[in-house]
């Protein structure tokens, strides 16, 4: 009996019948019932619900009668896959997100700087993160279960709340790669919760540099890089570099170590007066080799006299008429390095500041310059400088 709403309303309560393909029908009530779909495995008969009616309409429940039937014919039995799926389905509404950050961070405490590195994770995700997101399973979690967390940090400690920001987004990535969180993001910041945040603003306005999306800096890299000028090439060094004007600008050949791809900047060209060393990602290093005709010359960039550097105001010219489809400045560069390096989430956050060469406390910058703190230094940079240098950047 080929089924319709009213025949349905006709049958009497009780009454089961066959509507197509091994799809029953059964009348519990007056104006309602319950489908189920029969079949033979192994030799035995199965029965198996597909769910009530009305809820359950004629046509959806001739749909999932069609799907069983595709699994019949592929080898697989109906029940056995419905009760996976229970079962996956129950463990994915009892996971916690503490048990994913737990599992993230012993996946990963082998690439990290340090034991500290290890435990600056754990001691701000156990006192900020988990009393609030463990309240739920870790698949009812959204954007508002993670403003929860951030907000009262955010008005208090705000470079802590960044920091655990990064660090919840990176675990909702990975519980999303492996398919034990669906949908987007919660904690994601760019077009995300950037948006609210970025009306809670200080009392005093601070007006800073225009910065390029580091979405948009492989692009605007590409474009750089079809120009072949001095000053390009000193362009494209400091975004390397992360370095200010000034530092780029009067850069002279003898402070470049090639044996060690290094390059060490004098204390009187420092905005905090002290000797800043920056290693050298393969990229910076090879326009240093490029622009190095002679090292009897005073400068690494110079203008049109070799004996001159270039004006403060050189590469931002440069920027407003070779490159004005972009909003950025010179100085806007190192926001986007900032901005890309804290979305990572893998980067110590004393690091990238180093690497900004940001005033420091003396016992941290110590640390940073000795020899077993360098290598992840360098390890920034070579990465920066292989996220901004790809072969299409527009894929």
């Amino acid at each position: 009996m080929k089924l319709s709403v009213k025949k349905i309303e006709t049958l009497a309560i009780g009454k089961t019948v066959c509507d197509s393909r091994n799809l029953y029908f059964t009348k519990t009530s007056s104006n309602g019932g319950k489908w189920s779909f029969r079949y033979q495995r192994d030799g035995k008969s199965r029965e198996m619900g597909i769910g009530p009616y009305p809820v359950i309409t004629i046509d959806k429940a001739r749909y999932k009668a069609q799907q069983n039937l595709i699994l019949l014919y592929e080898g697989k039995n109906p029940l056995v896959i419905k009760q996976e799926a229970k079962e996956k389905d129950k463990a994915r509404k009892s996971l916690k997100f503490s048990s994913i950050a737990e599992q993230y961070i012993e996946r990963n405490r082998s690439e990290w700087t340090s034991k500290k590195h290890e435990q600056g994770w754990l001691s701000t995700l156990r006192r900020y993160a988990y009393p609030i997101l463990d309240q739920k399973p870790l698949a009812n979690l959204d954007t508002t279960d993670v403003l929860h967390v951030l907000e009262p940090l955010w008005r208090e400690k705000r470079s802590t709340a960044r920091k655990l920001q990064g660090r919840i987004k990176m675990i909702f990535a990975a519980a999303i790669a492996s398919q034990q969180y669906t949908g987007d993001n919660p904690a994601k910041w760019e077009d995300h919760l950037s948006h609210h945040f970025s009306l809670q603003t200080n009392k005093h306005i601070i007006k800073h540099h225009r910065a390029l999306d580091f979405a948009q800096a492989p692009i605007f890299y590409a474009d750089l890089c079809k120009i072949l000028t001095m000053t390009s090439h000193a362009l494209r060094f400091t975004m390397l570099t992360a370095a200010r004007t000034s530092e780029v600008i009067y850069a002279t050949p003898r402070e470049f170590d090639f044996q060690r791809m290094l390059w060490r900047v004098p204390a009187n060209r420092m905005k905090a007066r002290k000797p800043h060393i920056v290693p050298l990602s393969e990229q910076a290093a090879d326009i240093v080799e490029n622009c190095l005709t002679s090292n009897n010359l005073p400068f690494l960039f110079h203008s049109r006299n070799p004996e001159k550097s270039f004006s403060n105001m050189a590469m931002l010219t440069f920027i407003k008429k070779k490159l004005n489809h972009y909003d950025t400045t010179v100085h806007g560069l190192r926001s986007t390095f900032r901005t890309w390096a804290g979305e990572q989430g893998i980067y110590d956050s004393g690091i990238i500041e180093f690497a900004l060469a940001h005033q420091l406390n003396e016992r941290i910058e110590g640390a940073y310059l000795r020899s077993e703190l360098f290598e992840p230094r360098r390890k920034l940079m070579q990465d920066w400088a292989n996220f901004v240098e790809v072969t299409d950047p527009k894929h």
